[in-house]
Order: C-alpha cells, then structure tokens, then sequence
C-alpha cells in the first residue's frame, strides 16, 4: 500500500468506507457461492476468496491505524 501519512484524513475515511464496502460484498458473495448445492467449486476458487479477504482486512486495518495515529495528536 502507498505511504498514508500523505494522504488527507478526509482521502483516509473516503478510502476506508470503500474498502469497507468492498470487504461487505465479497463477504456476501463468498457466502452465496459457498452455500450453492450442488456446485462443485475449484479449489483456487475459494483460495481467491480467502487472499482477496486477508488483503482487505489487512488494507482496512492500515487505514484505520492510520487515522488513529492522527486523532491520537489532534
């Protein structure tokens, strides 16, 4: 992920309720397609699921870190 301390508190939170959001749907799309009968799902299907989840929870944790930090000296 790029440097954050460059980006503006307002850049942050529009990023962090996107990224949020973006987590909500794979979230919920994860759950439709594993729940489906029936359907035998490659392997690399429900490893994609897992790595693109990691990678957003990582990314949220980040910003929210970040944000954090520059309320902390506010």
């Amino acid at each position: 992920m790029e440097d954050l301390s460059k980006l503006r508190m307002e850049d942050l939170t529009r990023r962090l309720r996107k990224l949020s959001e973006e987590l909500d749907e794979l979230e919920e799309q994860k759950g439709f397609v594993l729940k489906q009968t029936g359907i035998h799902l490659p392997g690399h299907v429900v490893k994609k699921f897992e790595a693109d989840t990691i990678a957003l929870t990582k990314s949220i944790a980040e910003l929210k870190a970040e944000l954090e930090q520059r309320k902390s000296k506010l």
